[in-house]
């Protein structure tokens, strides 16, 4: 009875200790609310307002019902209207169609008298699974358009000789733009990047100096000849050597290994991640200013950088399938800006001046957080 006692003692003192510490309660019970809202609601793999860009050379009766039930469809909007292959390239390059449907010339007229058209679906492969959605969705509605137009064609033709009913058939063509053998690794190793350099940045930053505070030893390299600025950039030099390190690894592995070439700079794929390295870095010292324990500079790391990077960056999911709060949430995340300047410059082969707007963010976030440092880590002193 007295065993019992001592160990239903044991169990109130750690019911009092969870009750007491507000982190520990956050994780045994916000963060499973936190992943089912994410995984249950808000992260969806569903197609969601895709841009798309048409070129209607033929401009018919056919083609305009055809274009009015894609815009009808939740998935789809139309951004753009255009006349050529080159148009709907620059389309594609300045970000305003993710798709783009094209209709041949006389396309209701071969209907009719022909039975057989053409149609070319254009999606962007760097996102893998939004393009072949994006082909499978615009398929299926063409699809839908063909058996309707044949059913009123056959109540049409009743009574009529057999001979001149012409079967219909409408010939979809797809092409993947940037990715043509759809290899999930173009869209896998930018958001990878994205992960990695965050992980052995700004975690690995915060807890080795969060470390030297529980030993003691910071405030003894404060108070050394060394200013404090010089302590803090010498304790994040080496994780930034060997991020750079890492870069030149998942380079190597992702030309030689995965078959993912580098289609634009390789001088600015490696200026904009430093720069992002830096930001990671500013991030590492700021939860370092913040607190004084290594587990609460790991769960700070996990729960606001590593979780937001990989479900709200566009790594894993779609951001534009994402409800409009997390669309706007998702700008906060620096891994976002990263991770779409890579795909642009890596794999869609784009200049820098593509994802200019996307550097300058990176700019803003490395201003704002190490600022945030400087001036918290002298209050500290």
């Amino acid at each position: 009875m007295k065993d019992l006692k001592r160990f239903l003692s044991f169990v109130g003192k750690e019911f009092c200790h969870i009750l007491r510490d507000t982190r520990t309660l956050m994780v045994l019970i916000a963060m499973p609310v936190i992943m089912i809202v994410l995984f249950g609601f808000a992260l969806s793999t569903e197609l969601k307002d895709v841009k798309i860009a048409v070129c209607d050379l033929s401009k018919d009766a056919a083609s305009s019902e055809i274009m009015a039930k894609i815009s009808a469809s939740p998935y789809f909007k139309v951004s753009a209207y255009v006349n050529n292959a080159e148009e709907i390239n620059r389309a594609f390059l300045k970000g305003e169609a993710d798709a783009a449907i094209v209709f041949e010339d006389n396309f209701y007229q071969r209907v009719l008298h022909d039975g057989h058209a053409g149609i070319q679906i254009i999606a962007d492969g760097t996102n893998t699974n939004t393009g072949t959605m994006s082909v499978v969705y615009l398929s299926n509605i063409i699809g839908g358009f063909i058996r309707e137009l044949a059913e009123e064609r056959a109540m049409d033709m009743q009574g009529e000789t057999s001979a001149g009913n012409v079967p219909i058939r409408i010939d979809t063509s797809s092409h993947m733009l940037y990715n043509p053998q759809m290899k999930s690794a173009f869209n896998f190793v930018p958001g990878v990047m994205g992960m990695i350099f965050m992980l052995v940045s700004a975690m690995m930053t915060s807890v080795s100096i969060v470390r030297e505070k529980e030993r003691g030893t910071m405030e003894v390299l404060l108070v050394s000849p060394v200013k404090p600025f010089a302590v803090i950039l010498a304790k994040t030099i080496p994780y930034f050597v060997v991020s750079a390190f890492n870069l030149i690894v998942i380079i190597c592995l992702s030309v030689f290994l995965l078959k993912v070439p580098v289609s634009g700079s390789l001088l600015w794929l490696v200026a904009v991640t430093l720069l992002f390295i830096l930001v990671s870095l500013s991030i590492g010292i700021l939860i370092s200013t913040l607190v004084s324990k290594q587990e609460i500079a790991i769960l700070i790391s996990g729960v606001v950088l590593m979780l937001p990077t990989m479900l709200l960056s566009g790594m894993l999911f779609p951001i534009e399938s994402m409800p409009e709060a997390l669309q706007w949430f998702s700008c906060l995340i620096p891994a976002k800006w990263y991770i779409e300047s890579m795909k642009m410059i890596m794999i869609q082969g784009l200049g820098i001046r593509y994802c200019l707007e996307h550097v300058l963010i990176l700019c803003g976030f490395l201003a704002a957080t190490g600022g945030a440092s400087i001036i918290k880590f002298k209050d500290r002193l």
